[in-house]
Order: structure tokens, then sequence, then C-alpha cells
């Protein structure tokens, strides 16, 4: 649910050639091209220029795949050298060993950890040889190598255990491993909403001279549980997850410190049961001491700490308090001096601000109405800092930026200066970073940049020849008044051979989390252009707290989800059908997760300004959803009964006039299917026509043998309820033919 999932909304961007105003072809993209393999078609037929590139193998060399074999490619010429051939490493590690992802790896990348049927195999790429390491009736979990990479730790039944390489020696490092209690490894909703998927559970660290490790350790007795139940075979089962919904007790949360070698492990002076957050754990350089993050229940306050880890004693470095919500600093950065460079958003916008050693704060670096969104890479010795920009400007919001920030607080430099979304790989000495960039009406171009944004050359382009082919929609990014003076980004892809004499049906494809925006200027996904090709105007809109607007605008959303997403999306439908080209009486609305809930909301609360729409794994109501998210914009149950009343489908479901396709995955262990039961309950006693598709043994993203089914289904839905059930044959459009300068001027002409 948070934005880390925005991946499970429907809006996929995938970037693909030519540019708005160039001649077109006639060719429609087919159905297999738009949605074959999970939505991700071969309409990309422009993305073969791009390679695939995987990361820098150091300052001067990056790793790309070509055809199955990965090549090291010299950044000063663009020269490639083999780097590794799966063949070869199959000859070093058979049966199928190297089919498996990598689990580890050195920084030269010689060395490998693979995990094979649970257990652990170390792979020496440069001596060709291979070892079992582990052979155990439990799975070895996240191996992660220390910084000198002799040593791995990783956890196994609830324990964390390190492996000396050198010695092939297995230590346990802990012992109370239950069904409840969990050492290193995270408990549900720390994983989902705190840690992040990307962890993949992982909840220890290694300290930088890789003699320790600090870790969380996990009580989820209190924890109520969920039942989940399988359909499969005679008897079904049931899976009983640990999950806090709304209001219930969270897990009980400790920071240990141990030696590698084993021996007590130091607790941190932390009362054992308290009510509150423990994460995003890091050490100093020097490895003396712990930096945690503590953040009380109810979100608004955030301290950094120091933990000793031969005492426990724990001493606040800084604290930062909200009238909404606090988040963890993902970001946080120790220099050589001590000094901590601090990503925050407590002026309304996200900042860098650096703190002296003891937490007194020496400067706020950036300032203004833009966000950093991250950093990519602190180069003390130039002193600089390099970020993930986003304008904050109307109209430039939708874009992103590389800017470099100088530690001394003099300013800030704009190193990408074309507007589009660029994806940014920073080379490890800071010297040059590779940039992907498109917008709305440029294809993607993978670019080559000095660290001072000078670009070196064109690596390569999503221009293809083939591309000239399809008859592309027309995409702008503009916004829609709000009616109270806010304005609210949309981006639609309209029609190829658009005419503002007829009248179009839309789908706005939604998420509407807080901070959570969809409306980016990058090129849109096949889906969209294959919808525009056959007369529906694709679209995607966000409110004003999906993070346009700074902090100050998300903020809006607290104790009130439910609230502003309704009255902006319902503004903008409304501008929708005053526009006269637009079939008022078809216009969809769908999302997945949040966007799920959105649609729901929309389809009762927001009737009847939306026709018909499509809801996937939807949140129906707050109190069915987890403690750290729900609660850190609509605080407890007990604290708002009425924003959790007027946060609720059912709440505004004597509304719903019909039209909604409802989709779950029954073993959904994010968003459980009880939400979509529930509404469906209500709809069933009450007689109201819906559709429901319920997908056996797939969680919050369904199987990959269930996605074609997914995906056919909601396509011939949106040609029932849009397209009076037709579907309309490609017609013959001169291949000369050019789009309007802009899709917002044509409709408004």
């Amino acid at each position: 649910m948070p934005r880390r999932l925005l991946a499970s909304a429907l809006l996929t961007f995938l970037l693909a050639p030519p540019v708005f105003g160039q001649a077109r072809g006639t060719r429609w993209f087919t159905y297999e091209e738009a949605f074959a393999g999970a939505g991700r078609g071969a309409g990309q037929a422009g993305l073969e220029g791009l390679p695939q590139v995987t990361g820098w193998l150091d300052g001067d060399h990056w790793l790309e795949v070509r055809e199955g074999k990965v090549w090291k490619v010299r950044a000063a010429d663009g020269s490639a050298t083999l780097h590794e051939d799966p063949a070869t490493l199959t000859s070093i590690a058979p049966n199928g060993l190297t089919n498996n992802p990598v689990a580890a790896r050195t920084a030269d990348d010689a060395h490998r950890i693979y995990v094979v049927g649970g257990d652990l195999w170390a792979v020496d790429v440069a001596a060709r040889t291979s070892r079992r390491l582990t052979q155990t009736t439990a799975t070895e979990e996240n191996p992660t190598l220390s910084p000198d990479g002799r040593q791995l730790a990783y956890t196994r039944g609830g324990n964390l255990y390190t492996y000396d390489l050198t010695a092939h020696l297995e230590r346990q490092l802990t012992s109370d491993g239950s069904d409840t209690i969990r050492n290193g490894y995270a408990s549900w909703v720390y994983f989902e909403e705190i840690l992040g998927r990307g962890s993949n559970y992982r909840a220890f660290w290694w300290s930088p001279d890789s003699t320790r490790l600090a870790f969380l350790r996990f009580d989820d007795a209190p924890v109520p549980i969920f039942p989940i139940y399988w359909a499969d075979g005679q008897h079904g089962r049931l899976e009983l997850q640990r999950y806090p919904k709304a209001g219930d007790a969270n897990p009980y949360v400790q920071v240990g410190a141990v030696a590698a070698t084993g021996g007590k492990v130091t607790w941190m002076q932390f009362p054992p049961r308290a009510d509150h957050y423990l994460a995003w754990l890091s050490w100093t350089r020097d490895s003396q001491r712990l930096f945690i993050q503590w953040m009380n229940r109810e979100q608004d306050t955030l301290r950094l700490l120091h933990g000793d880890p031969t005492s426990g004693a724990v001493t606040t470095v800084l604290e930062e308090k909200q009238a909404s919500w606090v988040s963890f600093y993902e970001d946080l950065t120790t220099l050589t001096n001590g000094d901590l460079l601090v990503r925050s958003d407590v002026d309304g916008w996200d900042h860098l601000y650096l703190h002296a050693p003891d937490g007194t704060r020496t400067r706020q670096l950036t300032s203004g109405a833009w966000r950093v969104r991250s950093l990519l890479h602190v180069d003390e010795g130039a002193g600089v800092v390099y970020v993930m920009a986003q304008p904050g400007e109307t109209g430039q919001t939708w874009n992103t930026e590389v800017r470099r920030v100088r530690l001394d607080g003099t300013g800030v430099d704009t190193l990408t200066t074309i507007a589009g979304t660029h994806t940014v790989r920073m080379a490890p000495d800071g010297k040059h970073f590779l940039a992907t960039r498109s917008s709305v009406t440029a294809p993607a171009t993978l670019t080559l940049h000095r660290a001072d944004g000078t670009v070196v050359r064109e690596v390569a382009s999503a221009r293809g020849e083939t591309t000239g082919t399809y008859a592309w929609g027309t995409a702008e990014v503009f916004t829609i008044p709000s009616g109270d003076g806010v304005d609210l980004p949309a981006l639609w892809v309209l029609p190829p051979t658009f005419d503002k004499k007829k009248r179009y049906p839309v789908i706005i494809s939604i998420y509407g989390g807080p901070d959570a925006g969809t409306v980016r200027n990058a090129w849109a996904s096949t889906q969209a252009h294959y919808w525009a090709q056959r007369g529906v105007i694709w679209m995607a809109l966000d409110h004003r707290g999906s993070g346009h607007h700074g902090k100050t605008g998300v903020a809006l959303m607290h104790r009130a989800l439910g609230k502003w997403e309704m009255h902006d999306y319902g503004k903008a439908a409304d501008w929708l059908r005053a526009q006269p080209f637009v079939a008022r009486d078809r216009i969809g609305i769908t999302g997945g997760s949040y966007g799920g809930y959105t649609t729901l909301m929309a389809l009762t609360k927001g009737a009847p300004q939306f026709n018909v729409g499509v809801a996937s794994a939807p949140v129906s109501d707050w109190r069915l959803y987890d403690t750290v998210y729900t609660e850190r914009y609509m605080d407890r149950p007990s604290e708002n009964p009425d924003g959790y009343r007027d946060g609720a489908v059912l709440t505004w479901a004597d509304r719903y006039v019909g039209g909604l396709r409802l989709t779950h995955g029954t073993i959904d262990d994010n968003v459980h299917m009880q939400n979509s039961m529930q509404v469906v309950d209500w709809l069933t006693e009450h007689d109201k026509p819906f559709e429901l598709m319920v997908y056996p043994d797939s969680r919050h993203g369904l199987q990959a043998s269930q996605r074609k089914h997914a995906a056919r289904e909601t396509h011939d839905f949106w040609v029932r309820t849009l397209l009076g059930g037709v579907l309309p044959a490609a017609p013959a459009v001169p291949a000369s033919k050019s789009a309007p300068a802009t899709a917002a001027a044509a409709a408004r002409d």
C-alpha cells in the first residue's frame, strides 16, 4: 500500500518511440502486443535500441545484458568485453545452481552466494569453483556478505547465523527463534510498511569493520492472527498470518548487537514491550555506535538515537515532530567528520539538512517549493551531493531532474535540463552517471553524463525504424482546475485521429494514495495507445495529496482518507463532462490496491460522476488494514471514529448505481479478501448488479498463470461498457498524417 507499491496500480508506463508531430503509420497494436506478458506488450518495439543495464561494476564500467550474456562496457569509449557467459557458469556450478538469482556478491563480482533448495552455495567465478555451504531442513534466508567479503550472515528458523567463508565454519548467534520470535527477520507489518518489500524481511546489518551485527528481534505473540484459506486439495488448509489491523497490538521489537563470532547479545535499553516502532538501523563509520530510529505509535515524533553495542545505552541525537505524521530517515548519511546528512519534509517539502555529530542542525542545504526525492551520491571530496529532484512549480511537478547540492550551503545546480522523467544510475566514484529519459512526446534515450551534467554521448535510443508504422495516440500532461485554486495534474492519450466533433469514452487509471502520484511526464503505456487507437481516451489523474504540492498538500489527507480523493476526482469528472468530445455517460475508473479503494469510493461516494469501474484488491474499510500504514494517516479507530466512518466504502454504498467489476486474490496477505467480501455481502443483500472474479491462491499480485485471464476479462469489460460490445476495426489512416501540436490545444479549439 505505501508508495513502493505503485507497481500494483494498473497504470504502467512503458518507454517507447516516435516524437509527436512526426509522420505516423497506420498500424494498430494487437491485443497480444499491448497486453501479453502482464501488460508489457511487444508494443515496446522501439525499446530494442535500449540496452538492459544492470548497474555499474566500478567507476569506469557498467554492466548490461545482451542476448542472455553480461557485458562490461567501458564508459570512456563504449567498448564492451564479455563479463559473464551463463554457459561458463553452468560448467562451474552444475545442477542448475546458477539458474537461481544471485543472493549476494562481492563488489568485484568475483565471488557469489546462491540459495538453492533452501541451502547456501558459494561460487568463485575467478577460480571457476563452487562449494556447498549448508545442508539443513530449514531454509537459509537473506544471505548477506560482510563488508570485507569473508563472512556471511543469514537467518534460519527465526535465528541469526554467520558463516566464516575462510574457516568453513557456521556460528549460531541467537537461539530463541520460534513461530513467533524472529531474530533478524522482520514481522510482516515491518516488512510491508517500514523496511519495505525490497528488504525481503531482512532485519540485520553488518558493522563497517565486519566484526559485529546489529539486528531487530520481533515477538509476534501479541499480534492477532488472521486466517487465510487455501482451497487446494480435498480439505484445503489455513494459513495463520500475524497481521495487526488498525488499533490492534503491534509486535514487540528489540534492538540487539552481537559479535560476528558469537557470544552474548547486547540489547539496547528500550522497554522490551513498549508500544513504539524501532527501525532503520545503521552503524557509525568507526563501527563503535549504532544509529537507531525510534517513532512513537502515533507516528508524529521521530528520534534518531545512538546505541552503544557494548553497554546497550541509548542517547537521543535529534528529534523531529509534526502535526500530521513523520517519516523515517531513509537517506540518512554519515559524513567523514561525523556530520549527518538528513532528508526531511518538516518544512512542507522534502529537503536536505546538515547536522553536527551531536544532532545540532548546522544548515538547511535545500529549500523552496521543490522536492529532494532521493540521494544519488555523496562526493565529500568535491563538497557536493547529487539528488533526484522533483520541481514544485505548476506544470513542472511531473518532471524529475538531477541536481547537485553544495554541502557548504551555497547553492544548487540543475544538471539535466530537458523536461521529462529520468532514471539515473550514478557511478560509484561519482564521476559519471547514466540517465534514461523520456517524456510524453519523446521516446526513451540512454545518455552518459559527466558529474557536472555534460552529456558525454547518447548510448542508445528507443527511436527505431519499425515504430513509425504505428498509429500512436496523442499524449499530453496538463492540469485540471479543482474549483478551489488547486491544479490537479493529469495525463491523457487521445486517439490518433482525434476529432473534437466526436464523443469519446474515457478510462481513468488511478492510484490515489497519500504522496503516491502517478502522473509523470513519461511515454505512456502501450495499453494507453491501444485504447486510444480504438477511440477511448486513456487518462491518469492525481489529487492534491498525491505529492505534487509537497508535504503540505499530502498532510491534508490526515485523518481523512477518501475525502480529498473524491473531491478532486469528482471535479475532474465534471471537467471532463464539460468537454464536448467526451461521452458523458461512459467515464470509467480503475485501479488496484489503494487504487481499488479509490475506485470503490468513486462508484459509491462519487456516484454518479463515474459510470463504470474495475477495482482490484481494494481496501474497503480502513479498520481492515494494517496498523502502521493506516494509523499514520488516520490515527487509531478509537481516536478518529468519524474519519474511519467517512472513509469506509459501505458508508456510501446506498449511492451505488452499478457498473462495478471487482477482482481479488483469495490468499492476498496485504489487502485481505475480507475487504471485497464485505462489499459483495452488501451488494448481494441489496440486489445490486456487479461483476466479481476471484483468483485462487493469488496474493496481492496475481500469479503469472492468471494474469492472462485477468487482462482479457478486464479488456472485455471495457469493450462491453465503453464501446457497446464492439471493438472497432483499424481504419485507414494516411501515413503522412501528423498529430496536433498538443492534445489539450486540440481539445479546446
